[in-house]
């Protein structure tokens, strides 16, 4: 959803020194070993030879290339639309490197996925990137649009930066040793066979924009028996698509003006009943039960403990009642049902799942009075996998990965990725 704090997504996460370079995108977002790159570079000044590097999510030098560089200027009518329409500066080959998110020029990020089976796969959430970006002039969001209008469709042709909700936990996760970690993006998610041979998948920072058939893969993943851990909150909130060629992100955010007929793609929020297919019964919660964490609410800034023999806080010292501390700029909820004195809270909707618990919740602003953020834990059936979902925005942010609960909240990953990983899906639940 619209905040301000977006703003600060726009400007790059790295800001290289001395660079030549004032800013460019890549033809695409992902690639396998054997690839070609095509970059398309916006110089300060002409240069005929210059030396490019490219550089991993912490900033070490993995690969460099050569390349003329010179002033481009935006040449679609519709750049925010129809891409910058930069001239190509470059067709390189994927470097060889372990799957991982790298930056050319530490500025203008591209995906390695995996060319192996991999245990634990981490989608990079380009759609929501992209939704927010108003590089060109426009974004999905009147706020930082051109006359305050938001246009219907952005390009991935323009140059954008690190999610800001996730950035912070790419290079923490990436210095991890012990796990077997490849990437993939939204569009990756389109096709089941780069999913199909991990064993978790990782949503992290705030996964907004998801098409059906994403969807509808994620939810197969999970039928087949395989885990998801989701580090996001306001996750799966519109329904999207892309042109055919896969280089637009379409969100017209009102059935009207949408032009496609087809009513279960029209690009509006998933909790619409039309869509027919609501994401509480995918994901344990959705956004329409949560809202926001930093305005005016009766809650604490962080979780409150309910369940506190749940093996996912094996470690932390964390008691009944306790708070984890981690202001949320975003969070998805759930039906909670309380006491008549509020000192103790139940799940409304246990039915929907084979298994669903209670970790910890806030109380936050948002669309209902009973708005929250909650932390679950959950399985659709005896066979299906397990999720875990912490629900906030924040856990990948800095304000989680480097504030006052950064020790806890990795220890916490840690502790979420471990237990998925296991094929003992009782792992994650509290025993009776």
């Amino acid at each position: 959803m619209l905040r301000l704090l977006w703003i600060l997504c726009l400007a790059p996460l790295f800001l290289a020194c001395g660079s030549n370079i004032e800013n460019g995108y890549v033809n695409r977002l992902s690639f396998v070993q054997g690839d070609s790159i095509e970059v398309y570079l916006n110089g300060k000044s002409q240069i005929e030879d210059g030396e490019v590097d490219i550089h991993d999510i912490n900033g070490h030098t993995v690969a460099s290339f050569s390349t003329p560089l010179f002033p481009q200027a935006m040449q679609a009518q519709k750049p925010y639309e129809q891409g910058f329409g930069y001239r190509k500066t470059a067709t390189i080959p994927v470097p060889e490197v372990k799957s991982g998110i790298y930056l050319i020029d530490n500025r203008i990020p591209f995906l390695v996925r995996p060319n192996k089976p991999y245990d634990i796969l981490i989608l990079y959430e380009s759609n929501t990137q992209n939704a927010y970006s108003n590089k060109g002039g426009k974004s999905l969001y009147a706020f930082n649009s051109s006359d305050k209008q938001a246009a219907p469709i952005v390009s991935f042709h323009r140059p954008l930066s690190l999610p800001f909700f996730s950035a912070q936990f790419y290079r923490w996760i990436n210095t991890v040793e012990e796990y077997n970690i490849g990437y993939l993006c939204d569009q990756d998610m389109e096709d089941y066979a780069n999913l199909a041979s991990a064993k978790l998948l990782i949503i992290p920072g705030h996964s907004e924009y998801w098409t059906r058939t994403a969807r509808k893969n994620f939810d197969r993943f999970i039928a087949e028996g395989n885990n998801a851990l989701i580090l996001s909150g306001n996750t799966m909130w519109w329904q999207v698509r892309y042109n055919a060629e896969g280089n637009q992100l379409i969100c017209y955010k009102n059935q009207e003006n949408d032009p496609i007929t087809d009513p279960l793609l029209k690009t509006i929020t998933w909790v619409e009943t039309s869509l027919d297919y609501p994401v509480l019964k995918s994901i344990g919660v959705d956004y329409a039960n949560g809202g926001f964490g930093r305005e005016k609410d009766n809650g604490w800034n962080g979780y409150k403990i309910v369940n506190p023999s749940s093996p996912l806080l094996h470690g932390s010292g964390l008691d009944q009642n306790a708070i984890l501390p981690l202001p949320t700029d975003e969070g998805d909820g759930t039906l909670l049902q309380f006491s008549a004195d509020s000192t103790e809270v139940a799940l409304q909707n246990k039915a929907q799942f084979h298994r669903y618990e209670l970790i910890g919740y806030d109380l936050l602003s948002g669309h209902r009075p009973t708005a929250n953020m909650a932390w679950v834990v959950l399985q659709h059936t005896p066979t299906s996998g397990v999720i875990v979902n912490t629900s906030s925005t924040d856990w990948c942010s800095k304000t989680g990965m480097k504030g006052e609960s950064s020790a806890t909240i990795q220890q916490l990953i840690k502790n979420m990725i471990d237990l998925l990983l296991k094929t003992d899906k009782n792992a994650a639940f509290t025993k009776p």
